[in-house]
């Protein structure tokens, strides 16, 4: 009989604990309003006028939610990318930017709460002063003479 009772209890509440609808109060949220507006710079990366200087540098923001909709700790956008820069040790007044850049939101639903996620990967790059020649064209111009001729 004590089993029935929990089920016909808690059945309900995983199922409210599912549902993605914001029904937290607006005094219950963090003091950082996030407007959820995602700028971005779009650059070609066409000739060899950059190099990678990290590939997959990930960063994360947690947060909690009790019973899946009152939010306790919301995770941050803002915190995230903040992470990935300090994480890359990107310089200021440096031509670097991040490349590939990939947005995921998720976490782990529990009966009784929930820890939503934030996570945000990206290759560092940095741009270069003139595009160098393919490796093929530096290595042909070394062993040519002056008239363009290949010397032996």
């Amino acid at each position: 009989m004590k089993w029935v009772l929990m089920v016909v209890i808690f059945c309900p509440l995983t199922l409210l604990a599912q549902l993605p609808i914001p029904i937290t109060p607006d005094w219950l949220k963090g003091g950082d309003k996030e407007a959820g507006v995602l700028h971005s710079t779009q650059v070609q990366l066409v000739g060899n006028n950059y190099r990678v200087l990290q590939t997959n540098v990930v960063a994360k923001s947690t947060g909690f939610r009790l019973l899946g909709f009152i939010t306790i700790k919301s995770p941050s956008y803002i915190k995230a990318v903040s992470r990935l820069y300090a994480k890359a040790e990107v310089e200021e007044g440096q031509p670097q930017a991040f490349a590939n850049v990939v947005y995921e939101s998720g976490g782990w639903n529990f009966i009784l709460f929930s820890l939503p996620k934030i996570r945000i990967r990206g290759d560092l790059v940095q741009f270069t002063d003139a595009p160098f020649p393919p490796a093929d064209e530096a290595a042909a111009s070394r062993v040519r003479g002056r008239n363009g001729e290949r010397q032996r």
